[in-house]
């Protein structure tokens, strides 16, 4: 298998061909930004798991410049953090796998603006993506060599600390890309104008590092051959820089595509299709004779195995998988898939907890982030378990309280596993989640718990089961607002929608513009009805919801030529469709169909019971806090923990 073959970038040697793709990490680092014990153990399982080179997330290089997100990620501009970058070495290299250190020399217009004292630095003057009402300032000609000068001062304490190579932060619009394009470059100095111009300070900057990393340490570079946006870069000047960079030194380059403007195309939300990069990773490999690295949404065995196979990429670059499952290489090399815990692209605790300035982890793994922390003890004593409900939360639980040793039965009301996310993967755009359940359904089955479908659980049931414990993860209920006309009918929850082998009639009015919404109101466009979708906040899914996917469903929105009604409520409905209010004006829309997405809430009435009579239960799921997948396979983990 050539992906597992090994593979060569500049001296360094790897067992294979599967690399980690660089990440944030989040609210894994030491109070002073160093690597911490925990961000050690993070990487070292994904070492242990079988990767063939860890490529960290970016370490800062220089904070006098700028500050926002500079001042929480990890850093090396200052020996105090080399120490413990020699740990990390360390406990990577004990399985045979390779450290490679991505650097960066700025954010720029991408940094955080709110709280942040520092005007942002850029290459001239431009909006900020964040706050485009605030402009960036220009570098001055001894700023930038004050940042050439701090990155090749990086680099150095990173090849004494014992990095294998060490990767250029280079792509996405982040600062050096930032320099590189004229989007965003509109000096009229040395560093601006002509091609020429804009890549002055990457040059400057390969040349420092490469006096500081000797001719052995190899410096890949990840950049950006199309910005995927009107005015920005297109493949065309890609290719160009992509083979100055070759003649520059650079012993591979990393392929990624899109920038912030489209950061749901740079890190795929699970609407994207897989392996949606891959063209530009194979343009670049014909551009140049380097090592190619590609990255974005390959996670599935067979597509990673095959872009390497077909000679499209020499190395595939995992991120989410990775966060999904340590294992994912080790699985694949031994032929395990059944046992992959698969990706589904949400971006919940990988990205969206980065914005709330948490930690970064993984919605199908609470692991992550927390490897010693939260790691499965073995029950000291033995106790009957029983789970009751199938959704997501119900099967983690039942999986994680039987590894630890206990005797579980898990019980199900329906014919089969899965609970909403069964409803939540019927779109052909949601198809992510079609192995999580299979593979959450397998993997309770093999930890020995007791499965029986069909089956009603009342509390007469349960006291007659005596179990010593009972997780409660029964799902939530729909919540409708009072309005008349809902016991129509027509009327019909998102799950009924997204179920329904056909949904009646030609014309559907979705109520509820959040994701759910936005979501079920595709899925029937897409079925060849005409929709219209009412929300009554100013702007659709203005519910929090992380911005990869934010921006992922809006584009679907838009495509689907979907009628949006914003600021609008549903006042009644009625035999032709329904009665809304539209800025205070009423207005009457047909529909065959009315589908009501406003959302769902818990009955913890069996909790209550149980209680009463004296059994131990957890509560976990929708029938704690109507949330999402994460909120439910979080919440089984941990009932399944520390019961």
């Amino acid at each position: 298998m050539k992906l597992f073959e090994r593979a060569n970038i500049g001296a360094m040697e790897l067992k294979n061909r599967v690399a980690m793709a660089p990440m944030g990490t989040n609210g894994l680092t030491d109070i002073d930004c160093g690597y911490s014990r925990r961000l050690i153990d993070f990487y070292t399982a994904r070492a242990k798991g079988g990767a063939g080179m860890i490529m960290t997330g970016a370490a800062v290089t220089n904070t006098e410049l700028e500050g926002g997100i500079a001042h929480f990620l990890p850093r090396m501009n200052s020996p105090t953090y080399m120490g413990r970058l020699s740990e990390l070495c360390d406990a990577v290299h004990h399985y045979d796998c390779k450290l490679v250190l991505q650097l960066t020399a700025g954010f720029g217009r991408v940094n955080f603006v709110e709280n942040n004292p520092i005007q942002p630095i850029s290459a001239s003057e431009t909006p900020c993506f964040l706050a485009p009402d605030v402009s960036t300032r220009a570098l001055t000609v001894q700023e930038i060599a004050q940042l050439v000068q701090s990155f090749a001062a990086a680099v150095g304490m990173a090849k004494v600390a014992g990095v294998d190579a060490v990767e250029v932060q280079g792509y996405g619009g982040y600062l050096i890309d930032q320099f590189q394009s004229s989007l965003w470059n509109k000096r009229d100095d040395d560093y601006g104008g002509d091609l020429d111009g804009r890549m002055k300070f990457t040059m400057e900057l390969l040349a420092a590092s490469r006096y500081a990393a000797g001719p052995d340490l190899p410096i890949i570079f990840k950049f950006t051959p199309d910005h995927y946006i009107e005015g920005g870069r297109r493949i065309d000047e890609g290719l160009e820089i992509a083979r100055r960079l070759e003649a520059a030194g650079v012993d591979a380059l990393h392929v990624d595509g899109g920038c912030y403007e489209v950061w749901h195309r740079v890190i795929p939300s699970m609407y994207e299709a897989p392996a949606g990069q891959i063209g530009l990773a194979r343009a670049v490999k014909e551009a140049v004779g380097i090592p190619v690295i590609a990255n974005g949404k390959l996670g599935r065995p067979e597509i990673a195995q095959n872009v390497v196979a077909e000679g499209k990429t020499d190395f595939v670059a995992l991120g989410r998988p990775l966060l999904a499952d340590p294992e994912w290489p080790e699985k694949v090399r031994s032929g395990r898939l059944d046992d992959i815990r698969p990706c589904i692209g949400c971006n919940e605790a990988c990205l969206g907890r980065g914005y709330e300035m948490k930690y970064l982890s993984c919605t199908v793994n609470p692991l992550t982030g927390m490897e010693r922390d939260y790691a499965l003890i073995p029950a000291v004593s033995t106790k009957r378990v029983l789970v009751v409900g199938g959704g997501p939360a119900g099967l983690e639980a039942a999986r994680v309280a039987a590894l630890r040793g206990y005797q579980v039965s898990l019980w199900e009301r329906a014919s089969s596993l899965g609970g909403k996310m069964r409803a939540a993967a019927v779109p052909e755009f949601k198809e992510d989640i079609r192995p999580l359940i299979e593979y959450m359904s397998a993997q309770a089955h093999k930890a020995g718990v007791e499965i029986r479908l069909d089956t009603e659980a009342t509390v007469e049931a349960i006291r007659a089961a005596a179990p010593d414990v009972v997780v409660l993860a029964t799902g939530s209920v729909l919540s409708l607002p009072d309005i008349p006309g809902l016991s129509r009918s027509k009327v019909l929850s998102t799950v009924d929608a997204m179920e329904a082998e056909c949904v009646a009639g030609e014309r559907v009015l979705v109520a509820g513009g959040g994701l759910c919404g936005c979501e079920t109101a595709v899925h029937l466009s897409r079925q060849g009805k005409s929709v219209t979708l009412v929300e009554k906040m100013p702007e659709l899914v203005p519910d929090g919801t992380n911005i990869n996917t934010r921006m992922g469903i809006l584009e679907l929105v838009a495509l689907a030529g979907i009628e949006v009604l914003t600021g609008t409520s549903i006042i009644e409905v009625t035999e032709a469709g329904a009665v809304v209010d539209c800025g205070g004006a009423e207005r009457e829309i047909s529909a065959d169909a009315v589908v009501m997405a406003s959302g769902f809430t818990r009955d913890v009435s069996l909790r209550d019971a149980l209680e009463d009579s004296g059994v131990e239960v957890f509560v976990a799921g929708d029938c704690a806090n109507p949330r999402n997948i994460m909120g439910a396979v979080w919440d089984g983990f941990h009932a399944g923990r520390v019961m």
